[in-house]
């Protein structure tokens, strides 16, 4: 689980790291693309950084779907119980500008996948509680950082859908 994960930089604290956090998530994260620099300032103090080590479990199926994870570095695993007892199967490995686990900005369903660090990963993470929150007080900012994560999500499915299409 990753409560118990260190800080993304232990070096980041107050408002610098907010403005840290800012830079990189605009800079490398595509559905951050949506805000603006302002915006991003606004935003980021509801976001928090955690760093994952190689072969953590980030969250296990049946977890509550807490959060939301973007990734900035590394690749995450994700995994999916089969029909068979014991047996996954890996439904996806995701690097830096993918988000996970977006689900819970919408229900907080627990969570049918595993997901396990395969690389050392930094995260930016936002909870469903915190996402609520900025949505209360900033809702067009809401809009737009979900906005983010559907253009996300789709510009996966649509790779999925390729990848089937090639197998036939």
């Amino acid at each position: 689980m990753m409560t118990d994960l260190q800080p993304f930089d232990s070096a980041c604290i107050g408002e610098s790291c907010s403005q840290q956090l800012c830079r990189k998530m605009k800079r490398e994260l595509g559905f951050f693309s949506f805000l603006t620099e302002g915006e991003l300032e606004e935003v980021s103090s509801f976001f928090n950084c955690r760093a994952v080590k190689s072969g953590d479990i980030v969250w296990a199926s049946g977890d509550p779907s807490a959060y939301v994870a973007f990734i900035v570095s590394g690749r995450v695993q994700l995994k999916v119980d089969t029909e068979f007892p014991g047996k996954q199967v890996v439904v996806g490995v995701f690097s830096r500008g993918s988000a996970i686990g977006a689900s819970c900005t919408v229900d907080q369903n627990p969570r049918t996948s595993t997901a396990r660090a395969i690389e050392d990963a930094g995260l930016i993470v936002i909870t469903h509680e915190n996402f609520d929150i900025l949505v209360e007080r900033h809702p067009q900012l809401g809009v737009k950082l979900l906005r983010g994560m559907l253009l996300s999500e789709t510009t996966r499915l649509q790779k999925a859908y390729a990848r089937l299409a090639s197998i036939f």
